[in-house]
This record gives C-alpha cells, structure tokens and sequence, in this order.
C-alpha cells in the first residue's frame, strides 16, 4: 500500500536548500536503508535523479526557487489576505521521468499559517497518490489544458493539498494561481509560501528522472490518460469546488511521523 509521509511543524527549521545560480535545491530521504537514490545537480534548474526503493523507502528531490520568487509579482510579500491576486506567474519545466512503482513529478511546496505542504502532481507512475484512505475529494478545476482533482489530507500533524492533473504529462507551464484559487475555492486555504520545486517523489519502485526547471519542452507535449478508478476513496463526475466527497474506507490511525532533514548544500554557480 502506498504510504504517503509524515511531517511536523519544525519542517522549515531542517528545510535544505542550495543554490545554483537562482535555483534551489531539495534534496531529501528518509534515511531508511531502501531508499537507494542518487540526486546530481546541473547547471542552472536541470537535475538527474535515479532511485531502486523497496518497502518503506522515501526520497523528494528536485529543483525550484527561493520563497517563491517565480510566484509573486509585486509587491513579492503581499498581506495574506491578498496573496490570492499576486500568485500569477507560472512555472516552466522540461522532465525525461521514467518511473515504475510508486512515484510523482509534481510541483511541490509548504506555506506557513496554514502548515500546508502541497503538491500540483503532473504525472505518476502505478498508483495514483490521492487513492489513500485518508483522503477527501474536493471536486474540479481546469488549468493549462486540462483538468485537475482536488484533495485533501490531514493526519493530526499535517494536512496536505493535492491538485492532481487528469492526464499525465513530462513537461509544461504550470499556472500556480488556478490551483491556488481552486483550493481556496475549496475551503482549503495556504498561507505565506516557502521554497517551491519540481520535484520526483518516489516511495517504492525504481526509476530514472532527467529535468529541467524554467524551461518549456521544445517538442509536442505528450499526455496520457491518468487512471480514473480509485479502491479508498469516492471520485463521481458531479462534484464541484467545495463539495467533499468522504473517503469509502475508515481512515487508518497514522502516528508515524518523519522529520524532513537534509544537510544545507554549497553548490557552485554555473
């Protein structure tokens, strides 16, 4: 069973970044001895990641920007209550993502005020990672060409906001200030942003990813179909923003919690 992780509220305290030129790095494991992967920084957002992850293992590693400066237009700290009108510039990316098993390429972040940590999954592998028991549907929204899920999760120390695309795809714009608007839409509001990235998340499986951040793809996108049935939790084609659909099974008892920790990163510019 696909086990999403845990966090605390210390996240932003053990927060790794470096920086290559204006891209940040994450870079994360679990610290489990199957979570077998490999991170290497590229010069300017490219980054390779290779990973053999058996049960248990867990890794977030990717690239992005410093307090979401790709996100914001000015004024680049705007008060809470007007963020919603700031979030209009978009994120580019390029990836080469091969995965089997468990895994994402999602665009990926934390807000304070909420303690959110987000995801805007653009593509995955066997399992679909709103498909857990603990999950609630929030409807639909449409950004960049396509049509996105809305989730949510709370384990008693985090909650979690999914928008996850309908179609997988390798590469694009990701327009954050629709998922913003719809998960606010939602009743499921974030607060003041932190770093955010593209990132490959795996969780058992293996894989080879190769991407690129900033950039669009200069070939046709390729998207496929995401697969629409779900086990755990309830999906029906009438729901809108802001109409919970309950999770079919009881939710499990999570107390297993994992600190994200990994080592501040002096990286060269390019």
């Amino acid at each position: 069973m696909f086990s999403l992780k845990l966090a605390i509220s210390t996240f932003f305290a053990f927060l790794a970044v470096g920086q290559s030129q204006q891209f940040q790095i994450q870079n994360w494991g679990n610290g489990q001895p199957t979570t077998n992967y490999t991170y290497t920084n590229l010069a300017a957002g490219r980054f390779k990641v290779d990973w053999i992850l058996g049960a248990g293992g867990n890794f977030v590693a990717g690239k992005g920007y410093r307090g979401s400066q790709n996100l914001f237009v000015d004024p680049p700290n705007p008060p809470h209550h007007a963020q919603a009108d700031h979030y209009t510039r978009v994120v580019n990316y390029t990836a080469n993502y091969n995965p089997t098993g468990n895994s994402y390429l999602a665009l990926y972040g934390f807000s304070n005020n909420p303690f959110v940590e987000f995801y805007v999954v653009e593509a995955f592998a066997a399992h679909n990672p709103s498909d857990n028991a603990g999950h609630s549907f929030y409807g639909y929204h449409n950004s960049d060409g396509a049509q996105y899920e809305l989730w949510s999760k709370y384990n008693g120390n985090l909650r979690q906001y999914f928008s996850v695309r309908r179609t997988n795809r390798r590469g694009g714009t990701i327009t954050f200030n629709n998922h913003y608007r719809a998960w606010a839409a939602a009743g499921l509001p974030l607060g003041s942003l932190g770093n955010t990235f593209i990132v490959v998340e795996g969780q058992q499986g293996r894989g080879n990813a190769d991407v690129t951040v900033g950039v669009r793809p200069t070939t046709s996108i390729r998207e496929t179909a995401t697969p629409t049935t779900r086990s755990l939790v309830c999906v029906t084609s009438s729901h809108t923003i802001g109409t919970i659909c309950k999770p079919r099974a009881t939710k499990r008892d999570e107390t297993a919690t994992l600190v994200k920790v990994a080592r501040v990163e002096a990286v060269p510019t390019a």
